[in-house]
């Protein structure tokens, strides 16, 4: 009896022991998520999904591996969103540069980690033709990185020193205080011989080294790789909150918080660092959202359809339009844009214009509708994916290479032996001897009669005592007037008003 009741606490604790084992193995696994391509809204998708995968698996902390020139600020300003809505501590890795919206992104991390040789900064707003932005946007900007700096115990003014060139920032030589002063400000200081040292000009965007950035406690640490940076780090509870800190970090908050409030709970050294690697539908967002590719795609789509709608059957240049335009609308509701709307809209412009050409003569309320569709559609995908000035100029930019294209189509696809194959090139008339087994009009020619009906454009006319089909050419007729038959194709009869002097 004795023996089994040891044999059971025996299983007991290595029951305990493997539970407090698997705990201890969640608890040191660290999430790498990078942002090594242009800031995007495909890019963005992939952190968030990134960063609730590490939230499901428990993950201590999470690495983003930063390389990036920078990118969109809607984007930018959603990915720091995420960043700050998530409790797992955050370490923002620069390898090697983060400039413009990645200085941005990595400002909203926990802790800043600096390669030798990286950079960050250069965060000014600019248009999307490499001009500088209105006092608006800069505005803006200045507002949200100094706000995100902030937020993770920075200084704002070094922050918006990166933004702002009307700023001048300063080292203070007597208190060591870091400053961004305005022009009045700084001259102030100046007349009034105050030691300082100037770190950014008017004029100047800030961008710090590695070193810089250390001096200037912007970045926490500088690394080589990702294996120092967790022998630098550790997991601490302070104050009831999860943090990532340096030894040195620790020590500080020690003596700043008192002992029993800053809980060491566990080294980073021997974390497993888990790759988040994006998926075929992530490459796929991140390739056809690129500004330039997407009006690429919607022109070539769009240039498909119109071949395909001028010559009969469908064949390849509408199975080309066909997926230019899926790769359009389909990337975009892969980068969560709310494309599905947009996707339904276009097809119904293109159903009305299809109606319009083929079914209702003329040009009316299904064409304008039709069209209205297509460019509510195209409009709205930009709008939601870019920023508003990205969005028109791209839009912009996706007429033009449409308009250049068709007129190329238009010019040279008559002349190849692909588009002669396809579309009839010899028309049969009555005069080489070919005769349709319906009635001939050609005898009603220059006959004159009156409107049975309104020709708006088409409809129906008394001409030499005979009902006729007809429609109207230039203006629409009103019922009751004269008219006069001016032009007879097969069945279809041309009238115009008849004006009698």
């Amino acid at each position: 009896m004795k023996w089994n009741l040891c044999l059971a606490l025996v299983f007991t604790q290595m029951f305990w022991l493997l539970i407090v084992f698997t705990a201890f193995a969640d608890d040191t696994l660290v999430y790498q998520i990078d942002i090594r391509k242009e800031i995007g809204n495909g890019l963005r998708v992939y952190i968030e999904k990134g960063i609730k995968e590490a939230e499901l698996n428990r993950a201590v902390a999470i690495i983003f591996d930063v390389h990036t020139p920078g990118g969109a600020l809607d984007a930018a300003r959603d990915i720091i969103d995420v960043i700050q809505r998530s409790e797992i501590p955050t370490i923002a890795f620069v390898n090697t540069e983060a400039i413009s919206a990645g200085a941005m992104i990595s400002l909203a991390c926990d802790q800043i980690v600096i390669r030798r040789g990286g950079t960050i900064g250069d965060a000014a707003p600019v248009s999307i033709q490499g001009q500088e932005a209105g006092e608006k946007a800069v505005s803006y900007v200045r507002g949200k990185i100094s706000a995100t700096a902030e937020r993770q115990g920075r200084n704002p003014d070094t922050a918006a020193a990166m933004v702002d060139k009307k700023l001048t920032l300063v080292k203070y030589s007597e208190s060591g205080d870091i400053v961004a002063l305005r022009p009045r400000e700084y001259e102030k200081e100046l007349e009034i011989d105050k030691q300082m040292k100037v770190l950014a000009a008017e004029g100047e965007l800030l961008t710090l080294t590695a070193e810089e950035s250390l001096e200037y406690n912007l970045a926490e640490a500088i690394a080589e790789n990702r294996k120092q940076i967790l022998k630098m780090y550790s997991i601490v509870e302070v104050d009831g909150e999860l943090m990532v800190l340096t030894q040195e970090a620790i020590m500080l908050k020690r003596g700043e918080l008192g002992e029993e409030k800053v809980k060491e709970i566990t080294l980073l050294t021997d974390a497993e660092i888990r790759k988040v690697d994006p998926s075929f539908a992530d490459e796929i967002a991140f390739f056809v959202t690129a500004p330039i590719i997407s009006s690429l795609l919607l022109s070539l789509g769009m240039l498909g359809l119109f071949i395909e709608i001028r010559s009969p059957g469908f064949g390849l240049p509408g199975l080309i339009g066909v997926i230019c335009l899926g790769l359009f609308f389909g990337g975009h509701m892969l980068s969560q844009v709310e494309a599905q709307y947009a996707l339904l809209a276009f097809v119904l412009g293109i159903g009305l214009l299809v109606i319009e050409a083929f079914v209702i003569p003329g040009f009316g309320v299904a064409g304008i509708v039709g069209i209205g569709c297509i460019v509510y559609s195209v409009f709205f995908i930009f709008e939601n994916a870019y920023q508003t000035e990205q969005a028109i100029f791209f839009l912009g930019v996706s007429v033009l290479i449409t308009t250049v294209l068709l007129l190329v189509a238009g010019y040279f696809l008559p002349k190849t032996q692909a588009w002669q194959h396809l579309v009839l090139q010899t028309e049969i008339g009555s005069d080489k001897g070919f005769h349709s087994a319906v009635e001939n009009y050609s005898e009603h020619l220059g006959q004159t009669g009156v409107a049975l009906t309104a020709l708006r454009p088409a409809g129906t006319a008394m001409v030499e005592n005979k009902r006729l089909d007809v429609v109207s050419v230039g203006d629409f007729i009103d019922i009751d007037m004269p008219v006069r038959i001016v032009g007879v194709e097969g069945s279809k009869i041309v009238v115009e008003e008849s004006r009698q002097d």
